[in-house]
């Protein structure tokens, strides 16, 4: 359930077969729950309430997925009857605590768990339910480590997703497990699957999962639909070697306990909308906890598998240098470079190397041989995010300290934007390489060039992405598309004539082509902003000083508003002094960042500053853990009700390396 990052499911139709639903070792339940009394049973179950959760010294909002609703207890939102457990998630306003302070939500739900009640170490874990059906509902039936766990903290000690289905998506279910190194070093294992027999969420089924040493099942009305052997566990954050790696089967060799929920909105099937209904049931008929014949068994030798630091074998580049197969999608399937399991595009021909993904939304492609055989993307549902319609290309070879080009022919039947990425794929966290190009199409052919610096460590199973989401519907062509190693990235760039490692710290330098800044805010040279489409942000430069103007909060994250500079060169081993002046214009507390800008986006300082109306100081020391030459600096913005405005300034940036 919790994810944090957004990450992408990649849909992988799964059907196994059938099983015998009885390996188990006893015929009766060694834990069960049928919900035949009249409220939960508290000797079981707990409620887990509020938006979020503490992590350290943190309030991570939105239970770290952006996710909508407010946790109760309330039997308005949690109760049993008619021998089901009923969960209901309501459409309504509702105020609570949130980390510090108050806010105000739209939805409300309900989130119940066995935790300090009832764990297990492996066992067939089998429940009956039936989940809503909606766009923005995400039920869910998962496991979580019985604390303390000798693997610190999520996901490297570990997370089992019996069952999480999409609301927009009522055919299908993912199975997923998380594991790996700690947050934001983790990874994930998961295959969305359909329902046997044609079925949908929204009907009864019997959700089991089978977890023995080294082997996870999952299982839907006494049909395998998926299997996992391979996972990992690292004792060190970031994970570098398999010199870091917990002893097999680690993570999962530990009690977990259940949890069951329907949460609204967020990372997982986005938020809803007109069509999503403002009430909502998930019902439990049972929920029973069986031993298994082989349990008690070894897990064997740790299976082979792949890691983030294991080398990749990297695809050749075409003769002329194009990263990019079938950049000009007219390659046969006969090509020499077409293998058996080689990519494709649904309904395209001449699309090998190709790969479509839709997170919420729907397209349909072809090849317009009136136009060459360019790739048309018709949007007929943009979704609400812009990875909603994708369409990207896997397996190229970006190499560190490398300059790159990326180009290729576009045109819309409407004029609107489109957000390019090269970038990683899960297990480097969807790291973006290029940062996240906005790409503007117009209604006549045209030829867009793209170009980074890679500063990240040599990826090669990197993506080229093109993200038609959350832009509009209508046809969308491209064609020609290249990518190539133009030469060399420049190297570290010096301190400022003062010693100082920030650029332009007092806001008197304008943009120019070879330095960009905020868009439309003049004195801006060498820093950006980032804000999330909901926030409204406005930023401006006074006297020395940037004022960012903060007209929607989001309650979820304080990542929704950002000032940023990248760059900025460290080296490991090395003391670093950072200061500034800041105020807000009510009492709030934002987050002080300095780390790697992609990867893990591992934090070298992760502080606080506690603003006030007043303008104040601020200093804060740190040790490079890593030589960098492009880390990156982070204001990021504050939590609060829905709806409230702030305004943040700061000045007088500077960021020295200690004699």
């Amino acid at each position: 359930m919790p994810r944090f990052a957004m990450p992408l499911l990649l849909p992988l139709t799964l059907l196994l077969g059938a099983c015998n639903l009885t390996n188990a070792s006893t015929t009766s339940p060694v834990w069960q729950d049928e919900f035949s009394g009249s409220s939960l049973d508290p000797s079981k179950w707990s409620h887990q309430t509020g938006n979020g959760f503490i992590a350290g010294p943190d309030y991570i909002a939105g239970w770290g997925n952006n996710e909508l609703e407010y946790y109760t207890d309330r039997p308005s939102n949690v109760t049993v009857q008619g021998g089901n457990l009923v969960i209901t998630a309501r459409k309504e306003t509702f105020t609570g605590p949130a980390g510090t302070t108050t806010g105000t939500f739209d939805w409300t739900s309900g989130r119940v768990r066995t935790a300090g009640k009832f764990s297990r170490t492996y066992g067939r874990f089998e429940i009956r339910a039936k989940f809503p059906r909606g766009r923005g509902l995400w039920p869910a039936i998962w496991m979580l480590p019985e604390e303390p766990s000798p693997y610190a903290s999520w996901a490297a000690n570990g997370e089992i997703d019996i069952a999480e289905g999409w609301g927009s998506k009522p055919t299908e279910l993912a199975h997923t497990i998380h594991y790996g190194g700690v947050w934001p070093n983790n990874v994930y294992a998961s295959q969305a699957v359909n329902y046997p027999n044609g079925g949908t969420m929204d009907q009864w089924h019997t959700y089991a999962l089978e977890w023995t040493p080294g082997k996870i099942q999952w299982f839907i009305d006494g049909q395998l639909t998926s299997e996992r052997s391979q996972w990992w566990s690292a004792k060190n954050n970031p994970p570098s070697s398999d010199a870091d790696l917990n002893a097999w089967p680690a993570p999962f060799d530990r009690p977990f306990y259940l949890l069951l929920n329907l949460a609204v909105g967020g990372n997982f099937d986005g938020n809803p909308d007109a069509t999503t209904p403002a009430q909502a049931q998930m019902l439990v008929d049972y929920v029973r906890v069986y031993g298994m014949q082989n349990e008690t068994g070894s897990a064997g030798p740790r299976p082979d598998m792949t890691y983030p630091w294991t080398p990749k074998p990297a695809r050749a580049a075409l003769p002329d240098g194009n990263l990019v197969y079938n950049g000009s999608f007219d390659w046969v399937d006969s090509d020499p470079h077409v293998t058996p399991d080689t990519s494709s595009l649904p309904g395209v021909t001449s699309s090998k190397f190709w790969t479509m993904y839709t997170g919420g939304g729907e397209a349909t492609l072809s090849n317009d041989t009136t136009q060459g055989n360019a790739l048309k993307a018709d949007v007929t549902n943009p979704g609400n995010v812009n990875y909603a319609v994708q369409v990207r290309q896997d397996g190229l070879n970006i190499e560190q300290g490398g300059k790159y080009e990326v180009s290729f022919d576009t045109w819309a039947q409407a004029a609107r934007p489109m957000m390019l990425k090269v970038g990683g794929g899960p297990d480097r966290g969807y790291a973006a390489y290029s940062g996240e190009q906005t790409v503007q199409i117009g209604t006549t052919k045209e030829r867009k060039t793209v170009t980074f610096d890679m500063k990240a460590t040599t990826d090669a199973a990197a993506r080229l992405e093109f993200n038609l989401g959350n832009a509009g519907t209508g046809p969308v062509w491209i064609d020609n598309v290249v990518v190539r190693r133009l030469g060399n990235a420049a190297g570290a760039r010096p301190p400022a004539p003062d010693g100082n490692l920030l650029y332009n710290a007092a806001f008197t330098q304008d943009a120019t082509a070879t330095t960009p800044g905020i868009a439309g805010v003049p004195g801006t040279a060498y820093w950006t902003t980032w804000s999330n489409d909901a926030t409204g942000l406005n930023t401006s430069v006074s006297s020395g000083a940037v004022t960012l103007n903060v007209t929607h909060v989001d309650p979820a994250n304080n990542w929704h508003v950002q000032l940023n500079q990248t760059e900025v060169p460290l080296t490991a081993g090395k003391s670093y002094t950072l200061t500034f002046k800041g105020r807000a214009s009510d009492a709030r507390e934002v987050a002080v960042v300095i780390g790697e800008n992609g990867g893990s986006f591992a934090r070298y300082l992760d502080a606080k500053a506690a603003l006030g109306t007043t303008e104040q100081p601020f200093t804060y020391t740190f040790t490079a853990p890593v030589s960098n030459v492009a880390a990156q600096f982070q204001i990021l913005g504050a939590v609060g009700a829905t709806g409230s405005d702030y305004s943040l300034s700061f000045r007088d940036f500077r960021l020295v390396q200690n004699n």
